[in-house]
């Protein structure tokens, strides 16, 4: 045991004589301050999940053409694909003032939006939305029709994250749990995102959750998919 190991766990001690601290919790607290330094010096969320997409993109060889974010209306993307013609899916008109220019939102369920024509977008995009659609399956299908050929799509959700309704919170989802919602497309990126793991939100936008000493709840996983519809149907 290091002299740092026994310092803490004798000031942990100190503060709870009851409790014995192990080297081995000491050892995952040790662990989980490195990975908090990690993820506070690293990209941030958003930086991750455009580099995931704009990588996709370049993959397929796709650098401009019409764009449709599902639920972009309150924190529209536009900006970070200006090439794009943008459209934005959500279950209502943006706010705004009568007048203020706001993204174009083509009103609708993913899950069911036969007002949108077959193969009407080159890129279809969405981040944090999965894990609030009720029937996901139902969802990929609409959004491989609605793709061209060549079409990129990119999704960013939840493996692991707390209970957030909003107003409802349904899905957590593996790399290959999103892989198999989108069988008819070419996988171009499944993977997990651990960079936020253990990253403490206690306090921040009224999370007020318990966990234990080391922080169980914090499991902040993301995981990404990309995929490109192929040019010739099989």
């Amino acid at each position: 045991m290091t002299l740092r190991r026994r310092f803490l766990a004798a000031a942990q001690a100190f503060r709870n004589p009851d409790r014995v601290v192990l080297p081995r919790v000491v050892e995952r607290l040790e662990r989980a301050e490195v990975e908090k330094q990690a993820w506070e010096g690293g990209e941030g969320r958003w930086e991750r999940v455009e580099t995931v997409a704009k990588v996709a993109l370049q993959q397929a060889g796709l650098s401009s053409g019409r764009m449709l974010e599902i639920g972009g209306r309150l924190n529209p993307r536009h900006m970070n694909f200006p090439q794009f013609d943008y459209t934005a899916l959500d279950l209502a008109e943006a706010p705004g003032a009568a007048g203020e220019k706001r993204v174009e939102v083509a009103v609708g369920n993913i899950t069911d939006c036969p007002h949108i024509p077959d193969a009407s977008f080159d890129f279809i995009f969405s981040l944090d939305v999965f894990e609030h659609i009720d029937r996901p399956w139902l969802a990929a299908k609409e959004i491989q029709r609605l793709l061209k050929p060549g079409g990129v799509t990119v999704h960013s959700t939840l493996f692991s994250w707390r209970y957030h309704p909003c107003p409802i919170d349904y899905w957590r989802y593996s790399a290959e749990g999103l892989k198999s919602l989108f069988g008819g497309l070419e996988c171009l990126h499944a993977d997990f995102d651990y960079t936020e793991r253990r990253r403490d939100l206690r306090g921040r936008d009224g999370n007020m959750i318990e966990c234990d000493a080391l922080g169980g709840w914090r499991e902040n996983v993301r995981v990404h998919y990309a995929g490109t519809k192929p040019r010739v149907q099989q």
